[in-house]
């Protein structure tokens, strides 16, 4: 340890006799201490070495000092020595809130398109059928024949076919191309599905990027705690320490801004239909708070796991917690923490339990103890709130 500087800091100078002062006397200076009397000569030794101890004092104060001006700075060299990898994790960061924001949106978009096209494709086979039996509907084949056979001329006759032909004919072109259209959406449907699986943003990528860019920050703290107080009261010291609260305090401020910007994504129909009905299990509970769990947790069933804590599913379980919360679901006799509508109806009674269904702070207290972080909490009910908007019911409300 550094030695301490003591409360003040003495220059001791040499004492001369003043020009009128008297002769010393040999036998009779004597100095006062208290009712005591010492002897000149041992009043002066002891003054010599009162004089030696401020002295040395001083002399380790100052060596203290610069030891603790070097410690200071080795410590703020480590700081800024990881820093490279904090810019790394708190990029891996930023870029996991964001694919939280867009990921899911993007794919159920596509998924959206594929199903327009298809249902463009199936309405022109339909409109392809009626107008082939339009045709016939006035006698069937005999009157189209007879409608060729009554032409007053060949260049009639010529025409009424060409009219009949480009009636069915064009109804078949676009029966094709719709199709086509909408083949080639599933295809690319597909393919959005299969890489916004492997990027999609939910709540677990967000969860491992934070801890490691967590763990570095407190890597760097600890490089400071191991200072003594001198030494970390020191410039170099307190700057490195200033800028790893900074680092911690971005991090909280890009979580809560990520949380905002997140959109409800189209829900897939077995989806909310589960949503739905697993809402009717605990009394108050609104079922978009539901269908935004299921979006930040897994998109929709897009992304389940397992996370690096090991939660899976489409509801993101841990395996402990979804035994004690199990719920079939489907009534198929198995409680399985992979299938959509026993996760769901789980998660359902997960949260009722702890006050989902009992207004806007025991919603809050439920969703908190889903994750428990306040920046969750707004982002599941931000995105609740837009699902309920689209589907013109009441927007939930939760606060602490």
């Amino acid at each position: 340890m550094l030695g301490d500087p003591g409360p003040t800091r003495r220059t001791i100078k040499p004492v001369t006799a003043p020009a009128d002062a008297r002769p010393v006397r040999r036998h009779a200076d004597i100095r006062p201490v208290g009712r005591r009397r010492l002897p000149g000569a041992l009043g002066l030794a002891l003054a010599c070495s009162l004089a030696l101890a401020v002295g040395s004092g001083g002399a380790a104060w100052a060596e203290s000092a610069a030891e603790a001006e070097l410690a200071a700075r080795q410590a703020a060299a480590e700081v800024s020595a990881l820093q490279r990898q904090v810019d790394l994790a708190r990029a891996e960061y930023q870029a996991a809130l964001d694919g939280l924001a867009g990921a899911v949106t993007r794919s159920v978009s596509a998924d959206e398109q594929a199903m327009l096209a298809l249902a463009e494709a199936r309405e022109a086979e339909a409109e392809q059928g009626r107008t082939v039996r339009a045709l016939y509907v006035s006698g069937g084949s005999l009157a189209l024949v007879e409608s060729m056979l009554s032409a007053e001329s060949p260049g009639e006759l010529a025409t009424r076919w060409a009219v009949s032909d480009s009636v069915v004919s064009a109804a078949g072109a676009r029966v094709e191309s719709t199709t086509r259209v909408g083949a080639t959406s599933v295809t690319a449907a597909a393919a959005s599905r299969r890489a916004a699986t492997r990027r999609i943003g939910t709540i677990q990528d967000v969860e491992a990027a934070f801890a490691r860019l967590a763990l570095l920050l407190d890597q760097q703290q600890a490089i400071l705690d191991r200072l003594d107080a001198r030494a970390s009261s020191l410039a170099a010291a307190e700057e490195a320490a200033a800028r790893i609260a900074a680092e911690r305090a971005a991090a909280a401020a890009a979580a809560a801004a990520g949380a905002g910007q997140v959109t409800a994504a189209g829900i897939p129909a077995r989806f909310e239909r589960l949503y739905r009905d697993a809402a009717t299990t605990c009394e108050g509970l609104p079922w978009p708070v539901l269908a935004a769990i299921g979006q930040v947790e897994s998109g929709h069933g897009s992304n389940m796991g397992p996370s690096s804590a090991g939660a899976m599913g489409p509801m993101q379980f841990l395996p402990s917690t979804f035994s004690a919360y199990a719920v079939d679901g489907d009534g198929d006799g198995d409680k399985d923490i992979w299938d959509p509508a026993d996760s769901i109806f789980s998660a359902a009674r997960y949260l009722c339990a702890n006050g989902g269904g009992g207004g806007p702070r025991a919603l809050y207290s439920a969703i908190y103890r889903y994750n428990h972080a306040d920046w969750y909490v707004q982002l599941v009910i931000g995105v609740a709130a837009q699902i309920a908007r689209r589907a013109g019911e009441p927007v939930p409300v939760a606060d602490r």
